[in-house]
């Protein structure tokens, strides 16, 4: 059925939702582009090792009922991270022409469906563990605005700060999640789930009615007493 004079660019997509998002193809893309940013601002990029397990069906790719533009910036911001980090630790480390590669495990539950991230890219201290998904927080430099009229080099790879926090907003949108476990000094795993089953993966929304705004608005916050001088 067609509703207009256009056909629609994606026939099969529920609104924004496509039943059968195949993430191994949205993971690849990201990649492809997180890998052109890099190389235009690094001139180098480590490649892609990838893997994907089925445990339900595996003879068959692995789908996901989703929104295939949230997974794809999941996964992009994920990438420029661990390529940035991968990078840097290399010239670090004076072994640039070696760069270890992006390893990424896709795996298909009966409840879950899990992407595994992995980097050696140095890792994150514990201090700054607690606040990557901080909005405006990044490791990074400060990258100068877009529209800057002195800015006139590559495309920033990192440090607007917004990119792992709206990445984990998305996870969670379907009753997902994204945690980021990292060992200083050799590198970081990212694991970001979905839910396998399309009946699970329900919109999650806040509650705003009456009651949820005078919870709110009577509260009384009061200081921490461990931070009392």
């Amino acid at each position: 059925m067609c509703f207009g004079d256009e056909v629609p660019e994606h026939p099969t997509h529920l609104g924004f939702v496509d039943p059968h998002c195949y993430v191994e193809d949205r993971i690849k893309e990201a990649f492809e582009n997180a890998q052109f940013l890099c190389e235009g601002y690094y001139l180098t990029s480590p490649s892609l090792e990838l893997r994907c397990i089925n445990a339900i069906n595996p003879d068959e790719p692995i789908c996901v009922a989703y929104v295939p533009s949230h997974l794809y910036h999941i996964m992009f911001e994920l990438f420029k991270n661990s390529m940035r980090a991968t990078v840097e630790s290399a010239e670090n480390k004076k072994s640039s022409n070696t760069l270890s590669p992006i390893t990424v495990d896709i795996i298909k539950a009966k409840e879950d469906l899990t992407i595994r991230i992995s980097d050696r890219g140095g890792g994150i201290p514990r201090s700054k563990a607690d606040k990557i998904f901080r909005y405006m927080y990044s490791t990074a430099p400060r990258p100068v605005s877009l529209t800057d009229s002195q800015h006139s080099g590559p495309v920033p790879l990192a440090g607007f700060g917004y990119g792992l926090p709206i990445s984990r907003l998305y996870a969670r949108y379907f009753n997902g999640d994204m945690e980021i476990h990292s060992i200083d000094g050799y590198g970081t795993d990212a694991y970001v789930y979905f839910q396998a089953v399309e009946d699970q993966a329900s919109e999650w929304l806040p509650i705003c009615n009456r009651a949820a705004y005078e919870y709110y608005t009577s509260r009384r916050y009061q200081s921490d007493w461990t931070k009392k001088k």
